[in-house]
């Protein structure tokens, strides 16, 4: 009893006056500490733009999202010939139709809601490149006609089931018939030099930009369309006949080898719900939620402005540092948080570097979304022994979204002085 009343004292005692330490837990074994009233800062803002080429999906569409505003994502890819030197040319050539088709992904199709879009297709007017990294906030050059047959037109997503075309049922796709008058400019071009081989083609055909127009949408409105552009449904194709009725049909590619990416627009000062426009104005309403969104949206930053000082007490041993993210609220059911979040630490230039525990593994950082608790859990062991011992600087943490390239899918954060759930940094120390 005498040793227990003992280490419950020291338990109490605070190697600095702002450190606060909890005393000694009843559930804990003997010999340890553990304390979840560190000190933690914490904020939104702006990131930057993100890396979207070459990646898994693309996205189409735009949703009026109440807690943080517009979003509109629109996606460029090249088009690829399906085989060389077409021809010979032929001036009875007549387009049938022409469409482009892009299938849907396999897992999470949409995000938001499946309501009716305005879709529209644009020419790209500016050389490409699957070697380029493009980001988020690139927007390429187009030309101002809008390609869809009957343009304005609204296109409804259908993502359980795949058209049937020609007795064949197809992986379930957004099919976009455009003018004919395209199909007819390719037809032009067979047996022409522009399709010779695809370093001509793209020369002359340099790809097309699908983008959302959807000026009317309100509050809850509309959702983001994922695609899986390396899905062989994902296509243009040309159907045709000759001067004698022969129909046939030609397939545009678009595949690995095609530049692609997604860019994106946010207009977070238009949100309906003001807490995220009024914690990006001050910066200490971040203590009460934060804010994290997919594909460059927001970051959230933390700082424990503290940790360093148990660098000269008695709680030096660190057993295990668990960073504990609840959500903050409700969320709209198709609003859904990302999978996963990371958090990087700051090297000497302000960069992120991975801290030490993701490192050593994925299923040791954690970071990965409790759907049933809805909290984030982070083991950070090692950065924060490391902050303590000065290895690593206590320049702080920054929250960021998996899937960062890939979706928008976003997240109110609990902060640190949250009164419902706040986020928490559980130390536990070992004191022998």
């Amino acid at each position: 009893m005498l040793l227990l009343g003992l280490i419950a004292a020291g338990g109490c005692k605070k190697p600095e006056d702002d450190l606060g330490l909890a005393v000694l837990d009843p559930a804990d074994t003997l010999g340890t500490v553990r304390t979840d009233t560190s000190r933690i800062l914490a904020w939104p803002h702006a990131d930057n733009a993100v890396r979207t080429s070459a990646l898994s999906s693309n996205e189409v569409g735009s949703y009026v999202d109440d807690a943080f505003g517009p979003v509109k994502t629109a996606t460029a890819t090249q088009l690829r010939l399906s085989i060389n030197n077409i021809g010979p040319a032929d001036p009875t050539l007549s387009c049938d139709s022409i469409v482009l088709s892009l299938a849907y992904a396999t897992v999470g199709p949409i995000y938001g809601d499946p309501d009716p879009q305005v879709v529209r297709v644009h020419r790209i007017t500016e050389d490409l490149s699957p070697d380029s990294i493009y980001k988020s906030d690139h927007q390429p050059l187009m030309d101002p006609e809008d390609l869809v047959l009957g343009a304005p037109r609204t296109f409804t997503p259908a993502t359980a089931a795949g058209p049937v075309i020609g007795g064949d049922t197809l992986p379930p796709q957004l099919r976009i018939p455009l003018n004919t008058a395209l199909g007819n400019e390719f037809l032009a071009q067979w047996g022409q030099p522009g399709l010779a081989d695809n370093a001509a083609f793209l020369a002359w055909f340099k790809g097309l930009a699908v983008v959302p127009d959807n000026p009317g949408q309100g509050p809850l409105q509309g959702g983001i369309w994922r695609f899986n552009l390396l899905n062989g449904a994902s296509k243009m194709t040309l159907y045709y006949h000759n001067g004698d009725g022969v129909a046939s049909s030609f397939d545009f590619i678009i595949g690995s080898s095609s530049a692609r990416w997604t860019w994106v627009q946010y207009d977070h000062a238009a949100a309906s719900v003001p807490g995220l426009p009024q914690a990006l104005a001050d910066s200490t309403l971040g203590q009460q939620a934060t804010y994290v969104q997919a594909m460059g949206g927001l970051r959230t930053e933390l700082r424990f402005p503290y940790l360093d000082r148990y660098r000269g007490s008695a709680f030096r041993a660190l057993a295990k540092a668990e960073l504990l993210v609840p959500i903050a609220g409700d969320f709209h059911p198709t609003y859904l948080p990302p999978d996963q979040l990371f958090a990087f630490r700051k090297g000497a230039d302000g960069q992120d570097l991975l801290v030490p525990d993701q490192i050593a593994g994925q299923g040791l950082v954690g970071g990965i979304y409790d759907a049933d608790a809805h909290i984030y859990r982070f083991n950070l062991t090692r950065w924060v022994q490391g902050v303590i011992t000065g290895t690593y600087p206590n320049t702080g943490l920054a929250l960021v979204p998996g899937s960062n390239g890939v979706s928008v899918n976003r997240a109110a954060l609990a902060g640190p002085a949250n009164t419902a759930n706040p986020m928490k940094l559980v130390l536990t120390f070992t004191t022998y």
